[in-house]
Formats: structure tokens, sequence, C-alpha cells
């Protein structure tokens, strides 16, 4: 079951709350450029898809919202990695490449009240 429902995000590209996607994120310095790395879905609301950017980077001590992903391998990442909530931002359907995974509930709703902190904090 799981395989087929690969194929059809895949070929369909469905994008759905909850999972994780290779996509192009724009960089900071020059939004014009891109890098692929992963990023967990926290809302779909087209034409926007928020996104919390993944790294396997370990926790800085300068920011209170990198949050560590326990499931991490469950999730199909390949890599113990954090979830950089105040790295969130809008993305397009189209800078979605290839479907991973999808994030446990446990991690997803600690990154989501996370988001939630991190929004009313800085907004």
């Amino acid at each position: 079951m799981n395989g087929m429902r690969l194929q059809r995000i895949e070929l369909q590209k469905v994008i759905f709350e909850g999972e994780i996607w290779l996509v192009d994120f724009p960089l900071e310095e020059d939004p014009t450029q891109f890098y692929k790395r992963p990023v967990i879905v926290l809302n779909v609301d087209f034409p926007d898809i928020l996104s919390t950017k993944v790294t396997k980077h370990v926790p800085r001590k300068a920011d209170p919202f990198d949050t560590p992903i326990r499931f991490w391998k469950d999730a199909n990442l390949d890599f113990p990695s954090i979830a950089r909530v105040s790295k969130t931002i809008p993305l397009k359907h189209s800078d979605f490449r290839k479907f991973i995974g999808i994030a446990h509930i446990d991690d997803l709703m600690k990154i989501q009240e996370e988001y939630t902190e991190f929004f009313f904090n800085n907004f």
C-alpha cells in the first residue's frame, strides 16, 4: 500500500500536511537562488504550502525553535534531523520535487506547536 501511495503522490504531486518533501528552497541571502533540501509540510493552503526547513545539523543554541525530529528514521530521513522552525516559509507547488516520507504525528505536532509559538512571538 505505501509503495502505491508513493507512486500516486509522485505522479500527481499531491501534497499533504505532515509530509516530507525534497524541494527547491530559496537561499536567504539571494531568494532567486535555490538549493534542494527536505521540508516538512505544516499547512497546505494553495497557492502557498507552509513548509519548515529540515537539516541534519545540530540544534543551534541561539535558536530555541530548532526542534529535533525524534522519529527521523520512520519519516524516511537519512540522518538524525532538526526542523528549523524559524525557517518556515510558504513555498509554491512547483518548488516540490520528490516525496520523501511522512512525519510521525508526535514530531509533526511538536513542530506545529513550536511554529505557533514562534509566529506569535515574532509577528
